[in-house]
């Protein structure tokens, strides 16, 4: 559960005897409530189940839609095994992640980066040198937060508002989104903690009901393509499990222990058990050379889904407002973080004015493709750079921080100082 560190500041005590407490207002440096007065450790702390539920939330999202068709593109029967092989080649950098955490906490890869790129007492120049990191970080989340709106308004408008203009629907997603945005990172962790069963639980019952109309020997023969097919698809078929990128931000409200290095490798093994349960349901289904021809594979396997008793008719229905919550989800964790990395990346004070000025550039961005296929292409470049990029940028990182020990020390004897003036208020 959520938790704040407990040393009491003055206005606390008072209040102990009956004192009415200071009043406090927000903070708009990191975005957490504070009483007037407090100190930096008595902020908002991220659970480990929370961190679980962002990273989750965040990454499933619009690729579960296309994600049979282009694992099987690649690996025909085995489609279902790059499937899992992506979700364990994501876990590689969000291990690195959190092992960044837990050995800097209290930092976001902005002060993080800065400081492990910068010589002794020269700050200014790791944050100099650490800017195209950032940048493409902010190229990347700009154009996937527009690519997922954008998709979602042609996936509503093909099935449940064909008269409704696409432009409509990618507005309407996009403030929701803002809404989102505008308040601080404890509201956000909390939107994600409670919408994640409301988004599993519903589509594993129809996952598993779809295996009503399974052929299992469409699932073989297994290894009908060589071994590097398989890899190749399982790269491809990572670039599904991104988003859990945006730990980067939420690691410096995150708490350093070993259970929430724990969760956050859960909050990818989620959505890689229920991709797998859907690969495996679309090719016993429909079989690869169908699939293949499929522009949305997953809609069309919930529509061959009955439930029992015929309790929903139209189970695509239950399926899409399910996954409307994942997507806002989805949108709205990304756009924060992307608001949040420019407010520290230019020293300002309120992430809300970079949220309304990204606005009207997101919504340009997701209108960029002209069709479908322009659309996929989109996607398909997105996701390729961010599955080279955003795998290999933790890694890089960790071996930074091994080869610079003082950087370590330092950052130790800082927080062993902060939580020693902490407990002497206390």
């Amino acid at each position: 559960m959520t938790k704040r560190t407990d040393n009491p500041t003055i206005g606390d005590k008072g209040a102990e005897h009956g004192q009415p407490a200071a009043a406090g207002g927000k903070d708009g440096h990191d975005g957490t409530e504070r009483r007037s007065g407090q100190s930096s450790a008595n902020r908002f702390v991220i659970s480990p189940r929370q961190s679980a539920s962002i990273v989750a939330s965040t990454i499933f999202g619009v690729g579960v839609l296309t994600l049979p068709r282009t694992t099987t593109e690649i690996a025909g029967e085995s489609g279902w095994l790059s499937t899992v092989l992506g979700a364990c080649l994501a876990m590689v950098p969000m291990l690195f992640l959190s092992l960044l955490a837990r050995m800097f906490p209290g930092k976001s890869i902005v002060r993080l980066g800065a400081e492990l790129f910068s010589p002794v007492r020269r700050i200014w120049i790791g944050k100099i040198l650490i800017l195209p990191f950032l940048s493409l970080m902010v190229a990347y989340w700009t154009a996937t937060t527009g690519m997922v709106a954008r998709i979602f308004g042609e996936v509503v408008t093909a099935a449940v508002l064909p008269r409704t203009p696409v432009e409509v629907i990618i507005g309407t997603m996009l403030l929701t989104g803002f809404i989102l945005v505008m308040h601080d990172i404890e509201t956000v962790a909390r939107v994600n903690e409670i919408l994640l069963p409301l988004i599993v639980v519903p589509i594993l019952l129809i996952s598993l009901f779809s295996y009503q109309s399974a052929r299992l020997d469409n699932l073989f023969p297994l290894f009908a393509v060589d071994w590097m097919s398989i890899m190749r698809s399982s790269l491809t078929s990572t670039a599904a499990y991104l988003g859990f990128e945006v730990f980067t931000l939420f690691m410096s409200h995150a708490e350093p222990s070993r259970a929430m290095v724990r969760a956050n490798l859960t909050g990818i093994a989620i959505p890689g058990f229920m991709y797998t349960l859907i690969v495996i349901s679309g090719i016993s289904v429909f079989g690869v050379d169908e699939l293949k021809q499929l522009v949305w594979p997953t809609l069309e396997l919930v529509k061959t889904t009955e439930m029992p008793g015929l309790v929903l008719e139209r189970t695509e229905s239950l399926f899409i407002g399910v996954w409307v919550t994942a997507v806002f989800t989805t949108v709205g964790t990304m756009y924060f973080t992307l608001t949040m990395l420019l407010k520290e990346m230019l020293g300002l004070r309120t992430h809300r004015w970079i949220a309304l000025a990204m606005l009207p550039a997101l919504y340009w961005v997701a209108l960029r493709p002209q069709n479908i296929k322009d659309l996929f292409d989109w996607q398909d470049i997105t996701g390729n750079y961010g599955s080279f990029y955003l795998l290999s940028m933790p890694i890089l990182f960790w071996l930074i921080a091994q080869m610079r020990p003082s950087v370590r020390r330092r950052n130790r004897s800082a927080a062993a100082d902060s939580g020693g003036e902490g407990g002497s208020r206390a």
